[in-house]
């Protein structure tokens, strides 16, 4: 072992060059000594420490070459740095400050994508934290947990300058990050109870779904949009109680004409919640008017997408956001609409919630399976669609209902309205003028057959 010996620059020059490998010589500092090579002499400093699993380990750090440093001047810095080395090794966890910056970056990139959290979602997030705790960003989580009026003061502040429902994504999105912080990351910041300290604002669930008078008024504006593609969007959102963002991104390779299904890949929820859209015939019609649409008015685009969009850099909708002068209702408030057009026609609460795809705890619910259950909810989306198409304003036209057979054809009734062609049909057995064996076709001005009865007096079909 090498004899500790006050260094000195005169003693530290004149040290012989090592005949085979370096060698050293410690000072009377514990842990200070000098590494001397072929061609440098390098003052180090030395210490062992324990991690935070107890397990022992040394630490060593280079301060500089004699002659960049003078002796005094190593063994003054020696003595700083192992002190800090001594802090770092027994108090490491407790020396690291999470600030709110790196604390929303570890989750964003390692928590997040583990829960399966969309796109969408980190970006709600990201906005909260940009907007509303922008400078916060390089203050320490441990400030707030040892004063937590700075995070109430804040939630009122933004309360009274954002409004209540932005003060809550807040305070939610800044609970979730200290709570994912203090079990994750520091395990040393206190556990709040944040729910308890932030006074919450008071949210009510939005009511803006439309009654039948309300959706005639819509049907109208609707068929005032200029955007075809839009329109049948915002008529499919309608029909189907989507949301519109998990809407908007379909394919074509998702429908399933045959099975009467549109795979829904991305709802909420995640890949893990894909469901399947039971397709009505008035959806089926949508669709074959957006596909028209599409190929006019975005070709490259509508050979993907179901309802695509040329500005878009995705190549689908990503905005349906419309005047509401010109469309009332669009969004979420369809979706509402939608299940208030389910309860009018007395759809079950378990199938309704299977049709919105809504999570649910139900034990009685897990036991059933829905592609066994397939025809109910085709037949139950037939039964809605029929309800709100029902509220499509009928203009005043005339027709001619006539009876076929084998291309000859003879006018029954002339200047007939639909709905008088339908209660004639609808009694036909009883009506003697109707040559039995005869179809009923309903022709308009241009003589264009609007309605077929086929197979007797079984079923009338647009």
């Amino acid at each position: 072992m090498t004899e500790r010996i006050e260094l000195t620059d005169s003693l530290v020059s004149s040290l012989p060059p090592p005949s085979a490998g370096p060698y050293v010589q410690r000072d009377t500092l514990p842990g200070f000594y000098v590494v001397v090579g072929k061609r440098a002499k390098t003052f180090t400093v030395q210490c062992d420490v324990r991690d935070e699993l107890g397990r022992r380990r040394t630490k060593k750090l280079a301060l500089g070459r004699h002659g960049e440093l003078t002796v005094k001047q190593a063994r003054a810095r020696a003595k700083a740095e192992l002190g800090a080395l001594q802090v770092a090794g027994r108090f490491e966890e407790r020396r690291k400050q999470w600030t709110v910056r790196e604390a929303w970056e570890h989750m964003r990139d390692y928590e997040l994508p583990a829960k399966g959290s969309r796109p969408r979602t980190v970006e709600g997030y990201q906005k909260t934290i940009d907007r509303l705790m922008g400078d916060w960003r390089d203050v320490t989580l441990r400030k707030f947990a040892d004063n937590p009026r700075l995070v109430v003061e804040r939630h009122r502040a933004v309360t009274r300058d954002n409004g209540p429902y932005a003060a809550n994504h807040f305070g939610r999105a800044f609970r979730r990050l200290y709570n994912y912080a203090q079990a994750k990351l520091d395990p040393t910041l206190p556990l709040i109870a944040w729910g308890k300290v932030i006074s919450f604002n008071r949210e009510q669930r939005s009511k803006d779904g439309m009654g039948e008078e309300e959706l005639r008024d819509w049907f109208v504006q609707l068929g005032n949009l200029s955007n075809e593609v839009r329109r049948e969007f915002h008529l499919f959102t309608l029909l189907s109680g989507s949301r519109p963002d998990a809407l908007s991104k379909a394919r074509w390779s998702d429908l399933n004409v045959r099975r009467r299904a549109l795979r829904i890949t991305e709802p909420k929820g995640g890949p893990d919640r894909a469901f399947d859209i039971p397709l009505s015939r008035p959806m089926l019609a949508c669709l074959i008017r957006a596909r028209k649409a599409g190929r006019k008015l975005c070709p490259r685009q509508s050979a993907t997408f179901i309802f695509p969009a040329n500005k878009s850099r995705s190549g689908h909708l990503s905005e349906w956001k419309e005047d509401r002068t010109e469309l009332a209702k669009w969004g979420k408030q369809l979706r509402q609409t939608y299940t208030i057009a389910a309860e009018w026609v007395d759809v079950s609460e378990r199938t309704l919630k299977r049709l919105l795809n809504h999570k649910t705890q139900d034990v009685t619910m897990g036991y059933g399976d829905r592609d066994r259950m397939w025809p109910r909810l085709v037949a139950e989306q037939e039964r809605i669609s029929a309800h709100i198409m029902a509220q499509v304003p009928v203009k005043d036209e005339r027709f001619e209902l006539r009876a076929e057979r084998d291309g000859n054809a003879t006018v029954v009734r002339a200047h007939v309205t639909r709905s008088e062609a339908a209660a004639i049909v609808e009694d036909a057995e009883n009506d003697i003028s109707w040559p039995e064996g005869h179809d009923a076709v309903l022709c308009d001005s241009a003589g264009t057959a609007c309605w077929f009865l086929a197979d007797g007096w079984e079923a009338i079909a647009a």
